[in-house]
């Protein structure tokens, strides 16, 4: 027999399925416009980095707590309209200011369905396991709609779809419920706790490096996964495969290995990154194509997996509780930018470039952290992060 806990769970369940949707398709369908509509490939960058400031940004506002129920649904269903309405100009034919009110939009319901998350989760009678199934569910409906994102008429048509069903099912999930005045603060910085942030000081820490570099690894892959899609359909491979096997190994890696990452020491999840980070810059070395591509998109979306899994059930080795939605936002679109003028001077070999470097400094993170001789902030940073923690999740759109 159904209970009404088993019922709130489930709701808390779909919306967070729901957010995970918004974010990945959002971030792979406004990237597949930007990176086509933009006079340069540099630009087009800067338009993904636009859709991580306003998402951050809009989070600071919309995921706060207090907001009532129907107040949500009203601006949900204001940013849904606007949204799908202006992919659909966009899609036939319309130009950079029509897709920037697109990206205004998109990031305004995904930090809203990020609150619609927070308001379920905070009337649980226990506190929810790490949203990693949930999750792993919206970034597979995300990638099956998405279909391919080279068509952009047709892309248009199913992101407006996609956003319609998406909104209609957040409002119906928060019926009945309403924000105390004060909710718990996130802890981490942007997408309310669902990208990874991390303690002050882990960077003084090198066995701590791999995994934080494993976490960064998400930014350059998904703002060039449009880019990377293309160059695979010149090798005869769909594109709608590349998508879903870099969100297979994103997603599908922390899912596997959901019951034993928690016991895992820093370390080991330090050790497991470095492997994976490695393991993509050799590919995309020795390989032949286009299984150096492939093979990048698999090892280091499991890299990222593994980074992200090792933080939801490590409450320590986060972000601190309040940190700012905006201020990593900021980040996040820094290094996007950083990355769009690599590959707008080098084309797929700065894409590549990027990755090596990455693996790179994840293997020499690695040796370093085996020296005998510890520097402070070596000792302090290992000494506050413990090996295993409890499973806790404090965060609210995951």
């Amino acid at each position: 027999m159904t209970t009404p806990a088993d019922t709130a769970l489930l709701r808390l369940t779909l919306a967070r399925a729901c957010a995970w949707g918004l974010l990945v398709a959002g971030w792979i369908g406004i990237g597949s416009f930007a990176l086509q509509f933009a006079p340069t490939v540099s630009s087009g960058f800067a338009l993904v980095a636009l859709w991580l400031l306003a998402l951050g940004a809009a989070a600071v506002v919309n995921t706060r707590g207090g907001m009532r129920r129907w107040t949500r649904a009203l601006v949900l269903c204001l940013a849904a309209v606007i949204t799908a309405g202006s992919l659909l100009a966009t899609g036939r034919g319309g130009n950079v200011p029509t897709l920037v009110l697109a990206i205004l939009g998109w990031a305004s319901m995904t930090a809203l369905a990020s609150g619609v998350v927070r308001s379920l989760r905070v009337v649980q009678t226990a506190v929810p396991a790490p949203p990693i199934a949930a999750a792993t569910l919206g970034a597979l409906c995300a990638g099956l709609m998405l279909g391919d994102i080279g068509d952009l008429p047709e892309l248009a048509l199913r992101l407006a779809a996609f956003v319609a069903v998406t909104t209609c099912l957040l409002v119906l999930l928060q019926r009945g419920i309403e924000d105390p005045p004060r909710t718990p603060g996130c802890r981490a910085g942007l997408f309310d706790c669902s990208l990874p942030a991390w303690p002050a000081g882990a960077w003084r820490d090198t066995l701590q490096w791999p995994t934080l570099l494993a976490g960064l690894a998400m930014l350059p892959m998904m703002a060039a996964l449009p880019l990377m899609a293309a160059w695979c359909r010149a090798e005869a491979i769909a594109p709608q495969a590349t998508v879903l096997l870099h969100l297979a190994a994103m997603f599908g890696t922390p899912l596997v290995l959901r019951r034993s990452i928690a016991r895992w020491s820093l370390r080991t999840l330090s050790m497991a990154c470095t492997a994976l980070l490695a393991s993509g810059a050799a590919l995309v070395v020795w390989a032949t194509v286009p299984l150096d591509m492939i093979g990048l998109a698999v090892t280091h979306g499991a890299a990222w997996g593994v980074a992200w899994g090792g933080q939801l059930w490590a409450p320590a080795r986060r972000g601190q509780k309040g940190a700012s939605p905006l201020l990593a936002a900021a980040g996040y679109a820094l290094v996007t930018l950083g990355v769009g003028l690599v590959v707008e001077h080098a084309g797929a070999r700065g894409i590549a470039a990027v990755h090596v470097a990455l693996g790179l400094a994840a293997i020499l993170a690695w040796l370093l952290s085996a020296v005998p001789v510890r520097w402070p902030g070596n000792a302090a940073g290992r000494k506050r992060v413990p090996s295993s923690a409890p499973p806790s999740h404090h965060g609210a759109g995951r």
